[in-house]
Parts: C-alpha cells; sequence; structure tokens
C-alpha cells in the first residue's frame, strides 16, 4: 500500500477505517515520521472493532484459524520496539487482543495438555507454580525474567489447557496448578504393599 503520510487516517470516515488491514497500519505507524495521538486514536478505533468482528464471526463458525492467525499477526507487528513509549497508552489493549487470539488458536489446535507442557517456558511455570502454589503472576515474570506480556500470553495458553488456573486477589493475580497441572497420584510402593499382605496374612492365621 502506497500511502504518503499517516494523516490520510483521519480523512477517512469509520467505514473506510474499517476497510483497512492491521498489515496497512502497522506499515503506516512504522514508516511515520511523526505520530499524534489523533492518528492512534484513529488506528484503536479500527483495531477494536476488527477484533470485535473477528469473536463475533469466530463464535458462529465464520471465522477460521487462517483469519484468527492474520490478525493476531497485525496486531503484533502494530508496535515496534522504537515507538514503544510513544504508543504506550494503546499497548495494554492491542497486547491484551493478541493474547485473546492467541489462546483461541491454541483451542483450535486442538493442543493435548502434553504437547503444551513442552512449548517454551512452560514446564519452568508448572514446577514453579508446583513448588510455590498461589505465587503472585508478578513473581513468576520476575523469576523466570518474562517480560509481561510473554509471561501473559504463555499463561493465557496453560489456562486454556486447564494445566493452570488464575484467581485474582486484590490487584494481584495469583497462580496455582490446574486440574491437568496437578501431578498423579503417586503408585504404592511395592514394599508398603508387601507390608500390608503380610499383615492380612496374619490376622486371617489368628
Amino acid at each position: 500500500m502506497n500511502v504518503q503520510n499517516i494523516s490520510d487516517l483521519l480523512t477517512e470516515g469509520p467505514g473506510e477505517l474499517l476497510d483497512r488491514s492491521l498489515e496497512e497500519y502497522a506499515t503506516l505507524i512504522r514508516q511515520a515520521d511523526e505520530i499524534l495521538p489523533e492518528h492512534l486514536e484513529a488506528v484503536d478505533y479500527a483495531v477494536r472493532h476488527t477484533v470485535l468482528r473477528l469473536f463475533i464471526r469466530s463464535a458462529g463458525g465464520a471465522a477460521g484459524e487462517e483469519e484468527l492467525e492474520k490478525v493476531h499477526d497485525g496486531l503484533r507487528r502494530l508496535v515496534p520496539v522504537a515507538r514503544e513509549s510513544e504508543l504506550a497508552p494503546w499497548l495494554p489493549r492491542w497486547r491484551a487482543f493478541a493474547d485473546l487470539i492467541e489462546s483461541r488458536l491454541a483451542v483450535l489446535d486442538n493442543q493435548d495438555p502434553a504437547a503444551v507442557r513442552s512449548l517454551a517456558h512452560s514446564s519452568a511455570i508448572l514446577d514453579l507454580v508446583g513448588r510455590k502454589p498461589g505465587l503472585k503472576q508478578s513473581d513468576i515474570g520476575e523469576r523466570l525474567h518474562l517480560k509481561p506480556a510473554n509471561l501473559s500470553r504463555i499463561l493465557n495458553v496453560l489456562e486454556a489447557h486447564e494445566l493452570i488456573e488464575r484467581q485474582s486477589v486484590g490487584r494481584e493475580r495469583r497462580v496455582n496448578l490446574g486440574r491437568l497441572g496437578r501431578p498423579a497420584a503417586e503408585p504404592v510402593a511395592k514394599g508398603n504393599v508387601r507390608r500390608g499382605r503380610d499383615y492380612l496374612s496374619a490376622t486371617e492365621a489368628a
């Protein structure tokens, strides 16, 4: 797409804004020499409505995995590292949208818990939470040196597969192992079985 100036966005009505793709907005943000808050408000407007329409279509079965992946990639590309400070007011919402779509993709992929455990950082998180139940989400990020956005994305996937569960306590979110994340009951030791049999035999003989 050949756009001379990002201010072209402001000349369009809401309907025209919705016809643009997130990839086009990502290109505009990267190419613009200066971005005003009004420009980003226009981008945010399109982002919110794009994601809303996507989830409506997804709930009705009209949006498939390919469409979800396309919007997800567009959201991730909206935030060039060099402009994170300028985009700060909009970043939490855009990243939250990306995390939601990623969780939806994980469910559609029908990944089993064993496969999810093999993803980067998953086993470390499960091991840490298993040893320290109720750990704050922020503490997990600090201990494993994970950025909040990356940690949130991983926890979303783990929670979608019932490997963890989160509970809000005040302003903090605490993490525990989920139904499928808890270790299976340990088998009874052979020695204990043998001693039990000896006890029963002695009781019967008496």
